[in-house]
């Protein structure tokens, strides 16, 4: 029997969950990109990167069971196999039946912040409008957005903890002020946590996701703005 037809099998004799384990993927596979693999079988409301010692694994989970059956079904009988980046991918159900993150990672101080903006769309808040508004702390070295099951967010890296901590401490549960909004836009709020990650480098980027990464004379010409937005806020904030 071939490996692809052992492949199979293993599949089917797996117990169903709404929770897929993938194999052999890209080195740093992008949470983005595992969306886009999986989002046409359903609703992908977890995900889990970058797992294993070769960090070539991941974890999705859907919003019901019977997306992630379609999903293993559909590949299972599929002459054309899961791929990312050109690499063929291996899908099993998991033994676990959600996808359970850290979540005491968010509270752990570090120089990259995860931004959660609620009540607005994609492209309702431009990279720039959150250079803007963060770089009023200290230089923003790096910024991506995309979309998640939570909702538009954006990673934003400073230079230290300290920085990133003064950020999340004066703008967590703020809004973005409207003059600096489309005219559609309501309230929009600021959900902010501590991300694990140190550096960002982002490889691929697409209409969901954008990144930019600030030079420094574009840092000097916005802290005149940015400090105009903490005047706002009610900070006081002294250079």
């Amino acid at each position: 029997m071939s490996s692809s037809s052992g492949q199979t099998q293993f599949r089917y004799t797996q117990t169903p969950s709404k929770v897929l384990h993938l194999r052999n993927l890209p080195w740093e596979c992008t949470e983005e990109e595992l969306v886009e693999l999986c989002k046409p079988f359903g609703k992908i409301v977890n995900t889990k990167c970058n797992v294993g010692a070769n960090r070539n694994q991941a974890f999705v989970e859907f919003l019901d069971q019977n997306q992630a059956i379609s999903m293993v079904s559909y590949y299972a009988s599929s002459s054309e196999p899961a791929q990312v980046r050109g690499k063929t991918v291996y899908i099993q159900y998991s033994n676990r039946q959600e996808i359970v993150n850290n979540k005491s990672c968010g509270d752990v101080a570090g120089n990259v912040l995860l931004v959660t903006i609620e009540g607005v769309e994609a492209g309702d808040v431009s990279i720039d409008v959150i250079h803007l508004v963060f770089s009023a702390f200290g230089f923003v070295h790096k910024i991506a957005t995309f979309e998640k099951a939570a909702g538009f967010q954006a990673l934003i890296q400073f230079t230290d903890a300290e920085t990133a901590s003064s950020a999340r401490n004066a703008l967590d549960g703020r809004s973005i002020p409207r003059y600096l909004l489309p005219e559609h836009v309501g309230s929009c709020h600021l959900r902010i946590s501590f991300s694990a990650h140190t550096d960002l480098n982002i490889k691929f980027q697409s209409h969901r996701s954008r990144y930019k990464e600030t030079h420094y004379y574009l840092y000097c010409l916005d802290i005149f703005f940015a400090l105009d937005y903490l005047c706002f806020l009610g900070i006081t904030f002294f250079v």
